[in-house]
């Protein structure tokens, strides 16, 4: 085994671990057992992106269409985006400065929303130009960014309700509505 493996197994065990102190930490400090700050809750997070910031965290990108060398919008402001979440989500849960919900979601909002376009752009970018035909592998290589795309719709939707449900300005909108959005975004839709 190489060099190369080790060092990438470690950094996948690291990022695993931090990940699992920060939901150990985020369950004891909701549960009341821990009593520090929100900020100590969420370094564990920030140190996992600083470990998976190499690998970045996105779809793996298929072939570049048509000899184009750029990478996906999203997957360049992910993290920074992420982190402006959590940064502005501690802010608000420590209650320090009053920082509307509203505010702490916008980044959230507009990662989202940068993967919805990304994928569609990608699946623009894949498709034929006017004089060929579509083959099974351009439609093989199109279809994962277009159930993403359309996966994406429905978590922008369940992200804005669920924003709009805990600042109370949807009082009609229940819980069980609210969820059915997550669910549909999770549902694998892929052809057999």
């Amino acid at each position: 085994m190489g060099g190369r493996k080790i060092l990438k197994s470690l950094q996948a065990v690291v990022a695993h671990g931090l990940l699992f102190c920060f939901t150990l930490l985020l369950v004891l400090k909701l549960d009341r057992a821990l009593h520090y700050s929100w900020w100590v809750v969420f370094v564990p997070l920030w140190l996992f992106h600083v470990v998976v910031a190499r690998g970045r965290f996105s779809l793996p990108a298929p072939s570049m269409p048509h000899d184009r060398h750029w990478a996906p919008f999203h997957a360049v402001m992910a993290t920074p985006l992420l982190v402006a979440f959590e940064l502005l989500l501690c802010i608000h849960l420590d209650s320090t400065y009053a920082v509307s919900l509203k505010i702490v979601f916008f980044p959230l909002l507009a990662l989202e929303i940068a993967i919805l376009v990304d994928n569609v752009r990608m699946c623009r970018a894949l498709m034929p130009g006017d004089e060929e035909s579509m083959s099974d592998e351009a439609i093989w290589e199109t279809l994962p960014h277009f159930w993403v795309a359309i996966a994406m719709v429905f978590f922008i939707a369940a992200t804005a309700f669920t924003l709009l449900k805990i600042c109370g300005d949807v009082a009609a909108l229940g819980w069980w509505d609210l969820f059915i959005n997550y669910g549909y975004k999770k549902v694998p839709i892929y052809p057999a």
